[in-house]
């Protein structure tokens, strides 16, 4: 594998403050997410999202979609993961879950996974990007475009029944879109 991801906290509170510029910011009482990721290179396509501002107070979503180099082949690998009403909801590619469909553009990304109990769909809105460094070969000389700014709807429900069991809207979500993703792209 080239790449390797890892979750540290889905959802925490945050204290400190930060100076710019001779200006105090405060991030006391925020929330945060932490992830990490190690390896040579990212993806040659992927989309990854995650927020944690929802109007539910203890809801996290992350996700992902990427294609991943196998062998000498590759294949479309997903995972999503939604702490919800206190037990994490997992979509994985090993977990028999399957990608319903994956779709982005300029404006926005459209995914939906299921697994055994649940459908989810998720809608990303995104917002102005900022370049950042990105791994290729060990060194950080790729670009990737990320915002940390991305609303994002999601549905949760039953997969058999249909039965919605949760809606929401997340702020200050990040989101990236990288690389070929039209090769992601699976359903109508």
């Amino acid at each position: 594998m080239e790449c390797y991801h890892g979750i540290v906290s889905m959802n925490h509170q945050i204290e400190g403050s930060l100076m710019l510029n001779g200006n105090s910011i405060n991030f006391t009482n925020g929330k945060g997410y932490l992830e990490k990721d190690w390896g040579k290179s990212f993806p040659s396509s992927y989309i990854w999202l995650q927020s944690n501002h929802f109007l539910e107070e203890a809801v996290s979503l992350k996700c992902s979609v990427a294609k991943i180099p196998w062998l000498r082949s590759s294949f479309v690998g997903f995972i999503a993961g939604l702490w919800w009403k206190n037990k994490f909801i997992r979509f994985t590619t090993y977990n028999r879950s399957k990608l319903v469909k994956a779709f982005a553009n300029l404006e926005y990304v459209e995914i939906e996974m299921e697994n055994p109990r649940y459908h989810l769909e998720i809608i990303a809105v995104r917002d102005a990007p900022t370049a950042l460094a990105s791994p290729i070969l060990g060194l950080m000389d790729g670009r990737i475009e990320e915002t940390m700014n991305a609303t994002i709807h999601i549905k949760l429900s039953e997969r058999r029944s249909g039965k919605i069991l949760y809606m929401d809207k997340g702020k200050h979500g990040g989101l990236e879109v990288a690389g070929n993703v039209e090769e992601l792209f699976t359903g109508s």
